[in-house]
C-alpha cells in the first residue's frame, strides 16, 4: 500500500494538472466516495471513520458552495439549496448516526454527479475538436 505522503503527492499532482471541468467531477467523486465510505462505516459501528469521511464530504460540499455563482445561471439558486440540504444530511449523519440520512445525501448527489461527468466529457470533446477556440461557447 503506498505511502500517505506519496498517495498525496499524486493527488495534488493530478489535481494540478487536471482541466478545470474535471476538477469539479473529481470533487463530485470524492463527495460520494466519502459518503459512501461514512455510510459503510456507520454499518460497522467505526464511528472514527464516519466521522472523518463526512467532515471531509462537508468540506467539499462547503468548497462547492463557495464555488457557485447563482446569480450568472438561472439553475444555480437550485444547486445552493442542494448544497444547503445536503450539507444538512451530511451534518445529521453525523451527529445522530443516520443512515438514511446519508443515503438520501447520496441519492441526491449521484445524479448531479453523473450529469457533471457527461457536461465536462462534452466540453472536452468539443475543445478537442476546436482547438482554436471555435468551441468556446461551450467552456465559457
Amino acid at each position: 500500500m503506498p505511502s500517505t505522503h506519496a498517495r498525496n503527492t499524486y493527488l495534488a499532482n493530478a489535481v494540478a494538472s487536471a482541466p478545470r471541468e474535471r476538477l469539479l467531477t473529481m470533487l463530485y467523486d470524492a463527495l460520494v466516495n466519502n459518503i459512501a465510505v461514512a455510510e459503510d462505516a456507520l454499518g460497522r459501528k467505526d464511528f472514527y471513520t464516519l466521522n472523518e469521511r463526512l467532515l471531509r464530504a462537508q468540506e467539499i460540499v462547503l468548497v462547492l458552495r463557495g464555488s457557485l455563482k447563482p446569480e450568472i445561471w438561472s439553475g444555480g439558486p437550485a444547486l445552493m439549496s442542494i448544497y444547503d440540504y445536503v450539507y444538512k444530511l451530511l451534518v445529521r449523519g453525523n451527529v445522530h448516526k443516520d443512515r438514511r440520512a446519508l443515503s438520501d445525501a447520496r441519492k441526491v448527489l449521484e445524479p448531479l454527479q453523473a450529469a457533471w461527468h457527461i457536461a465536462a466529457d462534452q466540453v472536452l470533446a468539443e475543445r478537442a475538436t476546436h482547438p482554436d477556440g471555435a468551441g468556446a461557447a461551450l467552456s465559457a
